[in-house]
């Protein structure tokens, strides 16, 4: 039952952000087209705000998963009354903090704002974005016990229905109004919609867990929760820099419509992120269980595996966003809101860095290692936000990803590294540098080579027009059908570059042959 709800779950969240991945590129798109960059900014920018108001949740919903599990197994349905009224309450509190912090902060939002838009007007925006994040926290006691019951996948089939109904609205609304204020008030709409489903839900399929218990939590237990809020707390501010941070530094000390553009380019790699995540996320429970089963050698070599399966998807990836951002871009939000090949490479460094440490990061968190660094996470955060701030005037966009960068490599990438090597594997972190460097240096010859090839055939070749007749004559308007085969023939050139290149250097490594050997098992089993 355990395997089939874990794979249940993966299959639902691929296919639900797959489907609001697309949905909310095409929405963004008429939202550009409609409203302009500037008005994109504005978005990208409040969103952003929004998200840090949003801190003082302190990861409340992930602890109190956590204290789910064990109940839940035991079947002590009195024991999770209490904790789900607990969070409920803690739910409560929060949406007040917020809305009254939110109330305070609308001010000072829309004040520094250098264009021509009425204050009034911007506070307004920024409130209707505030009750969004509000209404989020109603009923979210009752969707941690689908998450805590290996029963996600009801609350992302429930979301995957109400967000393409939603994305269907505003599409209608900016089509027929061209309203940002109806905009929104569609999202808050659809946002209380989604939770009392999910309400309804829960009450027909936990209908013996009480609610209305009086019983209180025990304090020893609520000490040990918030002693993990403190340190993923910590960890969630130093993960505002290249979403929040960068965002608001764009808008404030560059223009909201450059802002705008990095918001574009940051769905972008935050959607290439959330697919790789989803892989690894698959991998959690088990290697989990591999953590606590096996021996320290076993562990370390499953790791190294992991370590070069996140190197052979990132190297393809990084060299993927280098050359098909700008074509992407352009057919998606129009001619000019593309950006130049110096920014987009300082924002595929970002997407590389971020990346990479994937496999060490899921290794940090299966073992539960939180505590040890929160202060250097903050650290890390504090670093991202001032050389941001101090590069931002003289190098834009580019600045803002240098600051990100260094943030991370100057703090968390050594900390992670050590933690997990010296408290789990018992070794010395010196080979994961290593790899760190090669890696590195191959990915970035990978996406340079890349580039050249797909401007060669660009500049020197009759290739893309000869497909771009092609394209035109199966439906495609002649005005894209050049940018169409720009991306179909330069991800062509993306998967052949990079991944041919790992094999030829790669085939005779022990990771690429232990990889090779499960792959061929499971085509075993799929072909019986």
């Amino acid at each position: 039952m355990r395997t089939r709800n874990s794979f249940i779950n993966i299959i639902v969240s691929f296919l639900s952000y797959g489907i609001i991945m697309v949905s909310s590129f095409v929405t963004r798109r008429i939202f550009a087209s409609v409203l302009g960059l500037e008005i994109v900014g504005i978005e990208s920018g409040f969103l952003n705000v929004v998200s840090m108001l949003a801190i003082v949740e302190l990861g409340l919903g992930v602890g109190i998963v956590y204290k789910l599990y064990r109940p839940i197994a035991g079947k002590n349905w009195e024991q999770v009354a209490v904790i789900l009224c607990f969070l409920r309450k803690c739910y409560y509190v929060i949406a007040a903090v917020i809305m009254l912090l939110g109330a305070v902060s609308s001010y000072f939002v829309a004040m520094p704002i250098k264009e021509d838009f009425s204050k009034i007007w911007l506070m307004q925006i920024f409130m209707l974005y505030v009750i969004d994040v509000v209404a989020s926290y109603l009923y979210s006691h009752k969707r941690a016990m689908f998450i805590a019951d290996q029963k996600n996948y009801v609350n992302n089939t429930i979301h995957i229905v109400i967000q393409v109904m939603l994305f269907a609205s505003q599409i209608a609304i900016l089509k027929i109004f061209g309203s940002f204020e109806v905009y929104l008030i569609a999202k808050i709409v659809f946002r209380v919609a989604e939770n009392t489903i999910i309400s309804y839900r829960f009450d027909k399929k936990y209908s013996y867990i009480n609610l209305k218990t009086k019983k209180l939590m025990p304090e020893i237990e609520k000490k040990d929760l918030f002693k993990n809020m403190k340190a993923l707390l910590c960890h969630k501010v130093s993960g505002f820099g290249a979403t929040t941070v960068s965002s608001l530094i764009i808008m404030y000390f560059i223009s909201l419509r450059e802002n705008g553009i990095y918001g574009n380019y940051m769905l972008v790699v935050m959607g290439l992120n959330t697919i790789t995540n989803e892989v690894f996320n698959g991998i959690l429970a088990s290697f989990g269980n591999l953590l606590n089963t096996e021996s320290r050698e076993k562990v370390y070599k499953n790791f190294n595996i992991l370590y070069f399966i996140n190197f052979l998807m990132y190297s393809f990836i990084v060299s993927a966003f280098l050359c098909l951002s700008a074509p992407f871009v352009t057919i998606w939000t129009g001619e000019g809101s593309a950006l130049g090949l110096a920014t987009t490479a300082s924002i595929a460094a970002y997407l590389y860095i971020y990346g990479i440490r994937q496999s060490i990061t899921m290794a940090k968190v299966v073992a539960g290692i939180y505590d040890p660094d929160k202060y250097m996470a903050i650290l890390g955060a504090v670093v991202t936000f001032i050389v941001s701030l101090i590069l931002a005037k003289p190098l834009g966009i580019i600045g803002v990803m240098i600051g990100n960068v260094i943030g991370i490599m100057s703090i968390s990438y050594w900390v992670q590294a050590y933690l997990v090597y010296d408290g789990v594997f018992k070794k010395n972190v010196k080979p994961y540098h290593t790899k760190f460097v090669l890696y590195t240096v191959l990915t970035s010859l990978y996406a340079a080579f890349s580039y050249l090839a797909c401007e060669f055939f660009k500049n020197n070749t009759s290739v893309l027009q000869n497909l771009s007749g092609f394209v035109s004559k199966i439906g495609v308007p002649v005005s894209a059908s050049f940018r169409v085969s720009e991306i179909l023939f330069y991800l062509i050139l993306c998967m052949i570059i990079p991944n041919a290149l790992n094999i030829i250097l790669f085939c005779r490594t022990w990771e690429f042959k232990e990889i090779t050997k499960v792959m061929k098992s499971l085509m075993r089993k799929f072909a019986r």
